[in-house]
């Protein structure tokens, strides 16, 4: 009985599909690459957009990618220094699980600073390649230091920028919990600040690079991917990307062998005299 119980509980890890530990391969098929870079800080926390501007970029950014079936998609996280968290595979389950870690608490470097993440981003496409489009998606409160510069490099490489603003134009205060509770980060003269969207910077971005802005309450995924689609699409070859190896295959093959012994080998009682 032990082995058939045994059996079962590796035939449902194997079905759970575990995956761990990264492979390298070419790219294979047409599509374009395309690198997610959202902003972590934490005037991202603000509630202006509901339930917060982090979690309703979350959501939105989890369906964009399920629209990007075929190409390939990487991971960037700014505040005041970028990280990339995934680099550019066509494994978008992985994708979407590197998203969804986001966190300013993950952010050791506080503030914004779109020149890093953009030149973090660049960094990532294969230079040869001919499509490259980046989503960038932020509150657009500040824009940080060497925006300018990392934009025009962007546009030197060919990469479009398709900026998403998750913010409202009247703003909202930054939470800031603390051990007497829920507080807002305030000014040096005690005034609350309120975290506003600067459109005008992130409409340049677009226009400079031959992407398009989006204002949260015009954007959709379906919309992004329709834009996107109509990028010249190109072998994904030249390059490499990752995805997690499927590791089910040995809990599938011993969880059979322990049914198979279960079945046709009788366990044997041992009698103590």
């Amino acid at each position: 009985m032990g082995l058939f119980i045994l059996g079962l509980l590796l035939l449902s890890v194997a079905l759970a599909r575990p995956r761990w530990g990264e492979k390298l391969q070419l790219y294979k098929g047409r599509g374009i690459a395309v690198v997610v870079a959202l902003d972590a800080s934490k005037s991202m926390l603000a509630t202006d957009v509901k339930p917060d501007r982090l979690t309703r970029a979350k959501t939105e950014l989890s369906a964009l990618i399920d629209e990007l079936e075929g190409n390939a998609v990487g991971i960037v996280s700014f505040a005041g220094d970028a990280y990339v968290l995934c680099p550019l595979t066509t494994d978008l389950e992985a994708a979407k699980l590197f998203l969804e870690i986001i966190s300013p608490d993950l952010m050791p470097v506080p503030g914004t600073d779109f020149g890093k993440a953009i030149a973090t981003a660049t960094g990532l496409f294969n230079p040869s390649a001919g499509t490259k489009a980046l989503v960038l998606v932020t509150d657009g409160e500040d824009l940080g230091r060497n925006t300018e510069q990392a934009v025009l490099a962007a546009k030197e490489a060919g990469v479009r920028i398709y900026p998403v603003a998750i913010s409202t134009p009247e703003g909202a205060p930054i939470p800031e919990p603390g051990p007497g509770g829920m507080s807002y980060k305030k000014d040096k003269n005690g005034n609350v600040i309120i975290s506003r969207m600067d459109e005008r910077k992130l409409i340049m971005i677009a226009q400079l690079t031959g992407g398009r802005f989006y204002r949260l309450e015009g954007f959709s995924a379906e919309r992004l991917r329709a834009e996107l689609d109509r990028l010249e699409k190109e072998e994904l070859g030249g390059g490499e990307f990752s995805h997690y190896v499927e590791r089910y295959q040995g809990f599938l093959l011993a969880g059979l062998l322990a049914l198979f012994l279960a079945l046709f080998i009788p366990e044997r009682k041992i009698i103590i005299i």
